[in-house]
This record gives structure tokens, C-alpha cells and sequence, in this order.
């Protein structure tokens, strides 16, 4: 009976955070003037992020409690200076020979199921407004020479200039090659998830047959997270990336038998590295680094933490010796602007769990609130007794998880649910197959793994095959690699244009000839890539012009330009709202007039 009393607080624990849900109200910000979602309905965007943590962290908490006092004598501490302490380091030979055997294997076939994709497929009609946004960027850069002084960055500096990076090596920047990188950094994703499988099921107390298979359906799962035809919402994202090589590279320093200077002073590096990544990624990065620097004190591993903190400082201080005043001035302002206007800009109010058309989000909280609970099982339960390698990955992902949830508090919808759920999906996947071959290594059925784990392997590489979907005709793309990523790469920007958008663009482009810049007041994000002009100003994202933040600043730059010409508005909206820069509009009304109406967009010409 005692066995399920956590349980029995896990489930009151949830039945309370509900009731209580509506009841967590922060008091509006009168002085917002953003208008959004919260602005009609008065509500506070701190109150998402409270809420949410309130509904994951006191079930969790509870069952944590219920658990140790339950089994006091079976479990680990959570003291961290206790010799009992659940995450207690210790160090183990990675030297099971098999597993890494499979790894280069599952290597192998995942660069082969990328080298075969008919790259042409992604040659289809672009997303004018989110494709825009690291299209238009690179231009400033090119024409400008700045980098934040002649750009909003929206995602980062990386983010934001993916089309610079390729054409370093490509001598051509442009839709297809965007398209390309994103797909080249899902692969990326895979291979790193993969080191990460090794290293978990590495550090298990199974035997070498268990491990293998073990090893090969939870890498079967979790690269199946990636998905090349929809790559913005795969579970892992392309800004995942540089998260994942950051829990790759954290993970081997603390887990391996040797750990030399220069790993752990990368670890540091990663603090400014994330941050010109992707803002978001960057946060989220610096908050982990915080998190692995309090573990790290409370093991008195000081010298640790002095190489970590060697790395952050020397990293921000080659960044500030290497850019100007001014735009470092500008780095750190339009960090404080994302953050601080991304809630009321974006934001959408997270529905109370269990209420009507909350099933999507309900469940988002209920998966990672178990996540929690096998977190703490696997942790903390004697009998289970998983290396520190192993607890110490699951019990980063979980704190990953909650601090890539803030994606999915700020925007509640099914992409941003979706992409910021990797972590917890890792643990999830990773707590069933463990808990079914824990109790198999247990039963007779244990003695056939060793017969059947060569076969098993076998028939399993067989059906990846199958899985990747490996036909006759798809080696032809591999025969003719050079070709078929070229046919993506070169593409020409028309053949990414609906026949409409090419009129208009074929159109605005003998109407702008004369003019040395692009500027729009609509949410035709790509136009100004689209024809090889910058922006006229930083705010290539008309969105991110904000009363009471950066209307005078836009009416500066804008005067500042040559361009005759304005795109007002267009049939395309997304987040574009005139009522969010009233000054600017009254600017371009005293300034301007509508020069045409040009199949729904509004072309605006100077007095």
C-alpha cells in the first residue's frame, strides 16, 4: 500500500494545481501599449510562466517528498553533501566495444538516409514572412558592413544569417541554400542524438546483449524525432543544434575519466557562443551553465568551476575587444527588447489543463509533469541503481525541459509545443524501454538475449532501411550528389514564388529601381532579399516597431534613406498591427501618399 501513496499525492497535487490555475494572477501593466492578445484581455504574461511552473513543479515536488519519506531506507539523498547524494560523481569506462560498433553503423546509414533525399522536393513555395527572416539580414550585412546596427535580430546573429554562413562556402546565398542549411543541421541533430544515446545506455547496469538492444530501439525513437519535410517543428529543431552539441560536450566532461582543460573552458565558451546562436537557445544555454555551476560547487569541484568561469569571461571579453561600442551598445538593447516585448507581442494565453479545447496543451503538461516523476525514480530508487553517466544525462534533460517550455508558454500553439518538447520526449521514451527491460533482465526471458541479439541486430538495421524509406531510384540522387544539392542550392528565387507573388515582385521592382533600400510596413518579410536590396532601416520586421520603444528610431533611419517608395500593407498578415506604431503611421500619412493599390498591396510614394 505504501508503494502507491506518492502516487495517490501526485494525482491531489494535480487535481489542486488545476483548481488553483485561474487563481494565479498577476495584476496587469497599465504602461503596456503592445497590442496582442493580453493587451484586450488585460492579462499579464508572467502569469503563463507562473502558472505552468506552479502546475509541473508541485505535483513533482510532491511526489518527491511522498517518495523519499515512503522509502527512506531505498532511496539516494537529495542532500548534495551527503555521500549518499543521488548525483554523487563517480567515473565510468565507456568500454562497451558493441555499442559504439552500432553507433558508427547508425552513423553510416543516417548519412546515407540524408545524401539520398531528393533535395528538388524542398524547391516549393516559400513562407514570405517566417522564410524572410534570415534571408533579408545577410543583405544588410553585405551593404552595410554592421551587423546589430543595421539589423533587428529577431532570432540571432546565426539565426538571422544562416544565408551569410553558406555562402562562405557556396559563393551564392538564397532561398534553396537557407532551406539546405536547416536540413544539414537536423542531420546534425541526429548524429549528436545519437552520442547521446551511447553515452546513456553506456552508463546502465545491464548486461553487453541488453545494452546492444536497449541501444537500438531507443536511437530508432528518438532520431525519429527529426523530420526533414517539416524541420521548423521536428522535436529538435535546427536551433536544437547547438543545444545538443552543448549537452554532448558537457556530458563528456563530466561523465568520462579524464575531463582536460580546454573541455571545460569550452563549456564556458558556450555562454557567448548560444547567445549569437539563437537569443532563445542563449538563454536557455545560460541558464543550464548556472544550473551545472551550483552542481558543481556543492561537489566542491572548484577547479571546474574556475575553467567554466574562465571560459565565459574570456569569451565576452574577446566579444567586446573584437565589435564596436556602438554595437555592442546594440547587441545588449535588442537582447532587453526581445525579451521584454516577445510576451505581449506574441504571446497567446495557455489554456486551464483539463478545460474544454485544452487537450493539446493539457497533455503537454501532463507528459512533462511524468517526466518528472520518472526523473525522479530513476534517480532515486537503490534498486535501480543507474550509473551517475546516466542519471546525471536524464536529469539534465529534465531540467531542459523546463526551461525550453518557456517556447511553448510564450506562444501557445502546436509548432511551439511541439519543437520544445524534445527533451522530455528523450526521457520519456528512454523511462519505458528502461523500465520494460529492467524487468525483463529480471525474468528468464533474460537468457534469449543473448541468443537473439546478433539477429536482432540484423533485422533491425534491416527495417531502418525500411524506415528511410531506401528505394532503387533514390541512389540516383546519391550517384548524383554534387547535382541534386546543387538543384537546391542554385535554385532561382522564382521557383519558390507563387505566379501571384512573382507578378507583384516582377512590378514593385521597376517601381523601386531607382531606390538603394527596401522598406515595408507589411509582413512580405522576403521582399527586400527578393529584390537584392536591404532594408532601409534595422526593422526589416515591421512588427518589432513598438510605440514607446523604437518608433522615433524608424522615422530616423527611414529619413535617412533615398527610398521613394513604401510597401503599407499587403493580403499577407501575420503579425503586422498599424495600431502598435501609431507615430510611424502618422509619419507615413504626413510624408507619403498611396501611390497604388496594386492587387492588394498598398504601395505608398514620398511627397
Amino acid at each position: 500500500m505504501k508503494k502507491i501513496y506518492p502516487f495517490i499525492w501526485l494525482v491531489i497535487s494535480l487535481f489542486f494545481v488545476t483548481i488553483i490555475w485561474k487563481q494565479i494572477e498577476i495584476p496587469y501593466d497599465p504602461k503596456n501599449l503592445i497590442q496582442g492578445e493580453f493587451f484586450f484581455k488585460k492579462h499579464n504574461p508572467i502569469n503563463e510562466v507562473i502558472r505552468v511552473l506552479t502546475f509541473v513543479l508541485i505535483p513533482i515536488l510532491a511526489f518527491l517528498i511522498s517518495y523519499l519519506i515512503c522509502f527512506k531506507n531505498k532511496v539516494y539523498k537529495i542532500n548534495p553533501y551527503s555521500n549518499d547524494f543521488f548525483l554523487k560523481k563517480s567515473k565510468t569506462q565507456d568500454n562497451n566495444e558493441s555499442i559504439k560498433k552500432i553507433s558508427y553503423a547508425f552513423l553510416l546509414f543516417l548519412t546515407l538516409d540524408f545524401l539520398i533525399i531528393d533535395f528538388s522536393l524542398h524547391v516549393t513555395e516559400i513562407d514570405i514572412f517566417h522564410e524572410g527572416t534570415p534571408l533579408v539580414p545577410p543583405l544588410n550585412n553585405l551593404f552595410n558592413d554592421t551587423l546589430w546596427l543595421s539589423t533587428l535580430y529577431d532570432y540571432g546573429l546565426v539565426g538571422n544569417n544562416l544565408g551569410l554562413l553558406i555562402s562562405k562556402f557556396t559563393n551564392n546565398y538564397s532561398v534553396g541554400s537557407v532551406r539546405f542549411v536547416n536540413l544539414l543541421l537536423l542531420f546534425f541533430n541526429q548524429i549528436l542524438l545519437v552520442f547521446i544515446c551511447r553515452k546513456l545506455i553506456s552508463g546502465l547496469n545491464f548486461d553487453k546483449y541488453t545494452k546492444n538492444i536497449f541501444f537500438i530501439l531507443l536511437t530508432f525513437l528518438v532520431i525519429s524525432f527529426i523530420d526533414y519535410n517539416v524541420s521548423a517543428i521536428s522535436y529538435f529543431p535546427p536551433r536544437a543544434c547547438l543545444f545538443l552539441l552543448f549537452l554532448v560536450v558537457v556530458i563528456d566532461f563530466l561523465t568520462g575519466i579524464k575531463s582536460s582543460f580546454w573541455k571545460i573552458f569550452l563549456v564556458g565558451n558556450f555562454s557567448l557562443f548560444s547567445i549569437l546562436w539563437w537569443i532563445d537557445i542563449g538563454i536557455y544555454i545560460n541558464l543550464l551553465i548556472a544550473v551545472l555551476l551550483i552542481y558543481l560547487i556543492t561537489q566542491k569541484e572548484y577547479l571546474k568551476v574556475s575553467y567554466i568561469l574562465s571560459g565565459i569571461f574570456s569569451a565576452w571579453f574577446i566579444f567586446s575587444f573584437y565589435f564596436s561600442i556602438d554595437e555592442i551598445r546594440e547587441f545588449f538593447y535588442q537582447i532587453k527588447f526581445l525579451t521584454s516585448i516577445s510576451g505581449y507581442l506574441l504571446g497567446l494565453e495557455y489554456p486551464q489543463p483539463f478545460s474544454a479545447h485544452s487537450s493539446r496543451e493539457t497533455r503537454a503538461l501532463l507528459l512533462l509533469v511524468f517526466a518528472g516523476v520518472f526523473t525522479i525514480v530513476l534517480n532515486f530508487n537503490k534498486n535501480i541503481s543507474l550509473n551517475f553517466p546516466a542519471k546525471f544525462i536524464i536529469s539534465i534533460l529534465f531540467v531542459s525541459s523546463i526551461i525550453f517550455f518557456q517556447s511553448s508558454i510564450m506562444r501557445t500553439d502546436a509548432p511551439h509545443i511541439k519543437y520544445s518538447s524534445g527533451p522530455y520526449m528523450f526521457i520519456l521514451y528512454f523511462s519505458i524501454l528502461y523500465f520494460l527491460f529492467y524487468n525483463l533482465q529480471k525474468s528468464k526471458i533474460n537468457i534469449y538475449f543473448k541468443k537473439i541479439s546478433s539477429n536482432f541486430i540484423l533485422i533491425s538495421f534491416i527495417c531502418f532501411l525500411a524506415i528511410i524509406n531506401i528505394k532503387i531510384f533514390n541512389f540516383s540522387n546519391l550517384l548524383n550528389l554534387k547535382t541534386n544539392i546543387s538543384g537546391l542550392i542554385y535554385a532561382a528565387d522564382e521557383k519558390f514564388l507563387s505566379d501571384k507573388y512573382k507578378i507583384f515582385v516582377k512590378y514593385y521592382s521597376k517601381l523601386s529601381k531607382d531606390d538603394d533600400c527596401i522598406q515595408i510596413l507589411s509582413d512580405d518579410i522576403a521582399l527586400p532579399y527578393l529584390l537584392k536590396k536591404p532594408s532601409c532601416t534595422q526593422f526589416f520586421i515591421p512588427a518589432h516597431i513598438l510605440i514607446d520603444w523604437n518608433e522615433d528610431k524608424f522615422i530616423n533611419q527611414i529619413q535617412k534613406s533615398n527610398s521613394q517608395f513604401i510597401l503599407y500593407s499587403s493580403p499577407l498578415i501575420w503579425l503586422n498591427n498599424k495600431d502598435n506604431m501609431p507615430n510611424v503611421v502618422s509619419f507615413i500619412k504626413n510624408n507619403y501618399y498611396l501611390y497604388n493599390n496594386y492587387m492588394g498591396w498598398h504601395i505608398y510614394k514620398k511627397n
